[in-house]
């Protein structure tokens, strides 16, 4: 075998291994985004789910409290899983779901109080034009503000992440 022919092999055998190792990097990266993403995106059904509760309250049933008080531990108990891997993958991420949740949670609380005083409705037709709805989207945007910019391959939209996060943006966040 010739001198040329070894190093074409060479050159072949390593652009062979340059074009898997990319093709495998790519792949891993597209697959650790896809996880981060449906983690995000049951994150924020969890808290939003925080927000229909105030619904479930003022169109219980007779009778239906322990099944809604027990909805309520278990939407807590996700909220939980949800800040722990969130905050298991990033910090300032954690930070930014900590502000939703947080959020959502004070608008919706003193509805859910005065929901649970209130007279069980007749069903159907029970939503009522005087009832208060709160309003939350300013606060899902603001995260998915943050997850998109996370999710994102641009080194700078990372750091925005971080600044909009960091420990002293956001007071009563711990972390």
């Amino acid at each position: 075998m010739s001198d040329g022919a070894v190093t074409a092999a060479v050159i072949g055998a390593s652009a062979t291994f340059a074009v898997g190792a990319i093709t495998a990097g790519a792949a891993y990266l597209a697959s650790k985004r896809d996880r981060r993403r449906n983690l995000y995106g049951e994150a924020v059904k969890v808290a939003v789910g925080w927000k229909e509760q105030l619904y479930r309250v003022r169109r219980r049933a007779e009778g239906a409290e322990r099944e809604i008080i027990n909805d309520f531990h278990r939407l807590q108990d996700s909220l939980a899983y949800h800040q722990a891997w969130i905050g298991s993958d990033s910090l300032y991420m954690k930070r930014s779901y900590d502000h939703l949740v947080t959020g959502v949670k004070a608008r919706t609380e003193s509805l859910i109080t005065a929901a649970w005083d209130e007279p069980i409705r007749p069903s159907p037709g029970n939503a009522r034009s005087e009832d208060s709805h709160p309003a939350i989207n300013d606060l899902v945007d603001d995260f998915l503000s943050d997850v998109r910019s996370h999710l994102s391959p641009w080194p700078w939209r990372k750091v925005a992440v971080r600044w909009r996060n960091r420990k002293s943006a956001r007071r009563g966040i711990s972390g």
